[in-house]
């Protein structure tokens, strides 16, 4: 049996760090939903014993094992005692360490998908238990609606109101270490709660959800984060802010038009971007492709 999953990214409409655990993770109040940008993967079934074959194109992790597919594939297999082997294919399209939740993205389809492959049939919360002690934006999709995530990003509260928005995402092609951010991040913590009201979550009203604690801190370590905002203001839009830790950057349009002549015009100022239009959306699109996705081999 093989199928073939689509993962998409993540953006973080609000993210405020409201304390440290002991252990060093930091807790954290964030709204989520999903950009359809995609990453592609094509599992299929080998025989017993056969282990965890992973390739990625491009690579992004230095051997296999190190990718948090390969983890979430190993960790499932060992916590479920399947011993039925797997070969994954990865097509990488969501920029590597981005703030957009790639690699997270592609782990949580692959528990969802290896749940049903294996026939394992392990209810969501099962899986938000094993996929957050491997990666702190798994249980977001692997519960597989836009969010209010808190703790560490297993406490999640579903926001069926969330709006959805035009945004123009960039990124410069740089890589944002998370674990640099947070180190960098002082200890005075906020204690108020993110503005989520029936006002602030509907239609139009969404820039004054808009804040990211994290993008001060980035702007400093990174300057090119604030010349990306202001190519974004410049370019018409409403508001920006920064995805998770970086370093992609968004703007919101409150018209497709504008957001389309935004796309031409930075193309134009700045080839090396990567820079994707879209529209964003709070279910996941795995529950969608599993019928018609699978392909039973002979």
């Amino acid at each position: 049996m093989k199928a073939k999953f689509t993962a998409p990214a993540k953006v973080n409409l609000a993210l405020r760090v409201v304390g440290k655990r002991p252990d060093g993770y930091h807790l954290l109040q964030t709204v989520m939903t999903f950009f359809p940008l995609f990453d592609h993967l094509e599992i299929e079934l080998l025989p017993q014993n056969a282990g965890i074959k992973l390739s990625c194109q491009p690579e992004v992790t230095p051997k296999p094992e190190d990718n948090l597919i390969y983890k979430a594939a190993k960790a499932f297999a060992l916590s479920s005692g399947v011993k039925t082997g797997v070969a994954i294919k990865l097509t990488k399209n969501i920029p590597h360490g981005g703030g957009l939740g790639g690699g997270s993205s592609d782990a949580a389809t692959t528990l969802l998908a290896l749940n049903k492959m294996w026939d394992i049939n392990w209810p969501i919360a099962k899986l938000i238990d094993l996929g957050v002690s491997l990666g702190a934006d798994i249980p977001i999709f692997l519960g597989g609606q836009g969010a209010l995530a808190q703790g560490i990003g297993e406490k999640l509260t579903f926001l069926p109101d969330l709006p959805t928005a035009t945004l123009v995402l960039i990124n410069p092609g740089i890589t944002i270490s998370t674990k640099d951010v947070f180190t960098t991040l002082a200890g005075n913590f906020p204690n108020h709660p993110l503005p989520l009201s029936a006002e602030t979550i509907k239609d139009g009203c969404l820039p004054a959800l808009l804040e990211n604690d994290l993008e001060p801190i980035v702007k400093n370590i990174t300057p090119l984060i604030a010349e990306m905002a202001d190519s974004l203001i410049n370019a018409g839009a409403n508001a920006t802010l920064m995805s998770g830790s970086g370093s992609s950057l968004f703007g919101y349009f409150k018209k497709k038009e504008q957001a389309t002549n935004a796309v031409n015009a930075l193309k134009q100022r700045h080839p090396t971007w990567k820079i994707t239009k879209g529209t964003t959306f709070n279910i996941h699109p795995f529950a969608k492709e599993w019928k018609s996705s699978i392909v039973h081999r002979h």
